[in-house]
């Protein structure tokens, strides 16, 4: 914009000064044609009363070096001229000025030399003679006027340009200085009254442009926060490759600082996922799954038209753990079932075929039943831990204000008998404790634990119950026995469906393997904690956790 304004400024200056010179040129021009033909005239009018011989002599006295003088008789012919000799000279009657005299008693005329480059004015009168007296005078013209002056309008033009030049850039400045120091980020004033409604166009342009780049602003927060706070992670790479965003969960995926500005090829080794992701560029959309450490993610390739690709990963982990323990829970259970249904099958086999020798009967008949009360607590224990898996509350009883010790004394009671058929003594040491909980979870609770306390304790063993607050006010349930304890590799397990230390040993002594995956779930329903401690050969400890409420 400042070049603009200067070279304007010296363009219109240079301009000015050659239509002013032109003009003034014009103007010199037309006074001096003015001046020439007055001063012809009033020469001439002297000797309109006077003869011929009486001019001659009058002006072959005075010098007229500037002026040409002729007698001319009434005929045309040249009778004096102080230029040229007169007998060389044609006849003038032709001539125009010459003519308008002899007519009317003057005449003037002009005429141009193209040759020459210049312009006569002529002024003849009628003598009292007759004879005619034509004066003349020649000067440059209009042209030649210019061509003269011409050195002169260059000069000063080239002087106007140096001032104008020096003044352009100074002017330039003070003009444009005022609009550069405008601060766009406050309110807009305008420098000049002209640029006020300019000036007001792009302060609403501001205002809409700020208003845009809020929402702007307000929408990419928006989708980062909703991004970020996403589970599933989320890479957006463009039609090169080249990672472009990434959220929080993605960039966990890998183990770089920077993922952004990284083509695909950099993050992933495995061949199938780098083909999926130029498949989606190229607008097929595809997925599959990979393993990442200890997790399992679904990978979906879905392309952004003209755009590039998007790539999310869903964590599926636990569903496909989940499907996988089904899958163990199903076999486990056909398993379970096929065992006790094949030796009821085979006993009711041998009954009906006669094989059985008489008196021996009732042996079968306690095996049959022994067998289908291990059957019955086996799907009543599938139909708890299934209820607790899909945690049905209208299959259960609703929390209420439940007493600890009363419930574990009643688990207690309900077991003395087989603890005494073991010789194993329990002892319960508690104060009062009370929590909101499911009553009949809680009893089948303590009933699981205490259960398998007796079963894997040694002859006439010991189990302890304690039951208190911890020092920072949590519900603690402490149950410990001296019995066969379990080995340190299969700590981890035994919290698991149909898992057993030793198989052969469980099957002998009833259990079903879900005991302690009950117990499990019904703590982790209750929000708490299950903390195991064993020693093999010397005896297991079980301690849960519960908030108080």
């Amino acid at each position: 914009m400042r070049k603009r304004i200067f070279r304007s400024i010296v363009a219109l200056t240079v301009l000015c000064l050659l239509f002013v010179s032109a003009f003034l040129c014009l103007i010199f021009y037309n006074q001096l044609s003015f001046t020439v033909r007055e001063n012809l005239q009033q020469r001439a009018e002297i000797f309109r009363e006077s003869t011929s011989q009486t001019v001659f002599e009058t002006l072959a006295a005075a010098e007229q070096p500037d002026i040409r003088i002729s007698l001319i008789a009434r005929d045309g012919e040249v009778i004096y001229d102080n230029r040229s000799a007169a007998g060389t000279m044609p006849n003038h009657l032709d001539r125009t000025e010459v003519g308008e005299a002899i007519e009317h008693g003057s005449g003037a005329s002009r005429r141009f030399s193209e040759t020459l480059d210049e312009e006569t004015y002529y002024f003849a009168v009628r003598l009292e003679d007759g004879n005619i007296l034509r004066l003349s005078k020649t000067t440059s013209s209009i042209f030649g006027l210019y061509i003269e002056s011409m050195p002169t309008v260059i000069g000063v033009i080239a002087l106007a340009i140096i001032v104008g030049y020096l003044f352009a850039g100074n002017l330039t400045k003070r003009i444009v200085n005022p609009i550069n120091r405008v601060d766009l980020t406050a309110e807009l004033t305008s420098p000049y009254d002209e640029l006020i409604p300019f000036v007001k166009t792009i302060s609403q342009q501001k205002e809409h442009i700020d208003q845009q780049m809020m929402e702007l602003k307000n929408r990419t927060n928006t989708i980062e926060a909703i991004m970020d706070s996403m589970s599933e992670g989320i890479i957006i790479i463009d039609p090169k490759g080249v990672v472009i965003s990434v959220n929080k969960s993605a960039a966990s995926f890998f183990e770089i600082d920077t993922v952004e500005g990284k083509n695909i090829l950099e993050l992933f080794r495995r061949a199938d996922l780098i083909e999926n992701a130029r498949s989606a560029l190229n607008g097929t959309r595809n997925e599959m799954n990979i393993e990442h450490g200890d997790n399992v993610y679904r990978v979906y390739f879905s392309s952004v038209k003209n755009s590039g690709a998007i790539l999310l990963f869903l964590d599926i982990t636990e569903r496909v753990n989940v499907e996988r323990l089904r899958r163990e829970f199903s076999a486990n259970v056909s398993h379970e079932l096929k065992t006790p249904l094949t030796s009821i099958f085979g006993h009711a086999e041998m009954l009906n075929s006669g094989m059985v020798k008489e008196g021996d009967e009732q042996g079968f008949y306690k095996q049959i039943q022994d067998e289908a009360a291990r059957m019955i607590a086996l799907i009543d224990d599938i139909i708890l831990i299934s209820k607790l898996d899909e945690n049905d509350a209208s299959d259960f009883e609703l929390l209420e204000c439940v007493d600890l010790k009363a419930v574990a004394a009643e688990a207690v009671s309900a077991l003395r008998q087989k603890a005494d058929d073991k010789k194993v003594s329990i002892t319960l040491s508690a104060e009062p404790v009370e929590m909101k909980a499911n009553h009949s979870q809680i009893f089948e609770l303590f009933q699981n634990l205490i259960d398998n306390s007796i079963k894997y304790n040694k002859q006439g063993g010991k189990i302890n119950i304690e039951l208190g607050f911890a020092d920072d006010g949590r519900v603690n349930i402490l149950i410990a026995d001296t019995g066969i304890g379990i080995p340190e590799n299969d700590k981890v397990r035994v919290f698991e469906r149909f898992y057993r230390v030793d198989k052969s040993r469980s099957k002998s002594t009833g259990g079903t393997g879900l005991g302690l995956a009950i117990v499990k779930h019904i703590v982790f329903t209750h929000k708490g904690k299950i903390h195991l401690d064993s020693v093999e050969n010397e005896g297991t400890t079980i301690q849960i956790v519960f908030d108080k409420t």
